[in-house]
């Protein structure tokens, strides 16, 4: 059974003293980092969490030559280490039967060697399972840390638990699934991951200037080894403003969609468009209000951000003829009966507002109905594993 926790924050852009369990006194960017591109051996990678957005990054990585790629998976497991998987990309080509360097079904295996980088492409389930718990024994055998996941402070608890760690955000724009049994990873036309350096606690104190350089260079290598894989992700300055740019999309139309069990292109159908648009820029809107809240800026995140976000999904999703039926992950885990991000997506925009007195009546409805959903799919797995 897994342990509930309830973890609530007012993030801000002047983030308060965090008392942590691991001291750091100083760090030297120049030694033992792991992150100099002269070397001659592969970079170790431990990807966790090998679903669709886990593979096909782990992919790109494995095509620059210069990386070793290991997987943690549950689910493909069996298909992955028997029949490997076949990508399916309009973007970058295709390759049969794909495999990973090392395939492995949990973190206590997989800790068996020190890592360069350690992406995490698992659901954030804060409610549930904080990403220390989730990653065990590998946060001792890294450095730096990759969040490839949706949500608003998912870093938070990582940084408490290891300050003087590297952590990397990375915000994912792409069309990408797995089918045919996890046999089958089939992407679309879009893919942009925007990555960025999350700034270290305050609490680090004077090792905080050394940190941001091993954080900038750690960024730097990462960039270049998916460019020399084919894919060139888009850096930023400021990658908790770039949170709350990517939570626009997914607290409006993930969370309509998995309400409504539609795919996209039922949102945005020509008679449905003109009842979900309002709603759809209500939502955004109300999340637009908390993040001026807590300092973040017109110029780092403008309102016409809606309307740009709207324009981009409903490009990609208003004509049915020019794709197959896409549903938001958050969708896909409901209708197959797993947890779903609620709490980093809805739950930390709300507690946020409330905190701060700022009325959002869409989000807390939303939030509201998720979270019933969210209860009657725990007391069924946990009435099931009885």
């Amino acid at each position: 059974m897994l342990r509930i926790l309830q973890i609530h924050h007012v993030y801000t852009m002047q983030v308060g003293v965090v008392r942590s369990r691991l001291q750091v006194d100083s760090v030297d960017p120049a030694l033992d980092l792991g992150i100099t591109m002269a070397s001659e051996s592969k970079k170790k990678v431990c990807v966790v969490g090998f679903g669709a957005i886990g593979t096909i990054y782990a992919w790109l990585l494995d095509r620059s030559g210069e990386v070793e790629i290991t997987a943690v998976c549950r689910s493909n497991y069996a298909s992955l280490t028997e029949h490997g998987v076949d990508i399916e990309s309009s973007q970058y080509g295709d390759e049969k039967a794909w495999r990973p360097k090392r395939v492995f079904q949990t973190v206590q295996e997989a800790a068996d060697i020190d890592y360069d980088y350690i992406i995490a492409c698992f659901k954030t389930l804060p409610d549930l399972e904080p990403t220390p718990a989730v990653l065990g024994p590998l946060v001792q055998r890294c450095q730096t840390f990759v969040l490839i996941q949706n949500g608003i402070g998912i870093e938070r608890d990582l940084q408490e638990a290891i300050p003087q760690a590297t952590i990397i955000s990375g915000c994912a724009w792409i069309d990408v699934t797995l089918v045919d049994n996890y046999r089958i990873m089939r992407h679309g036309g879009i893919n942009r991951l925007v990555t960025g350096v999350h700034p270290p606690l305050p609490s680090t104190g004077d090792a905080q200037g050394n940190l941001r350089l091993r954080g900038d260079a750690a960024l730097r290598q990462l960039e270049e080894l998916w460019k020399k894989g084919g894919f060139e992700p888009t850096i930023t300055s400021n990658i908790v403003a770039e949170r709350w740019r990517k939570n626009l999309w997914n607290a409006a139309f993930s969370t309509l969609a998995t309400l409504a069990r539609a795919d996209l292109f039922q949102i945005y159908a020509k008679d449905a468009w003109e009842i979900n648009r309002p709603v759809a820029e209500g939502l955004m809107n109300e999340v637009v209000t908390v993040a001026r809240a807590i300092g973040i800026t017109e110029e780092l995140l403008p309102s016409s951000a809606v309307k740009h976000t709207v324009e981009f999904a409903q490009a990609a999703y208003s004509d049915p003829t020019k794709g197959k039926p896409f549903k938001p992950s958050m969708t896909v885990d409901l209708e197959a009966g797993r947890p779903m991000e609620v709490e980093g997506i809805v739950g930390s925009v709300v507690k946020q507002a409330k905190e701060l007195s700022i009325a959002v009546p869409r989000l807390e409805t939303t939030y509201a109905a998720l979270k019933l959903l969210q209860r009657g799919i725990i007391e069924k797995r946990s009435n099931s594993a009885r």
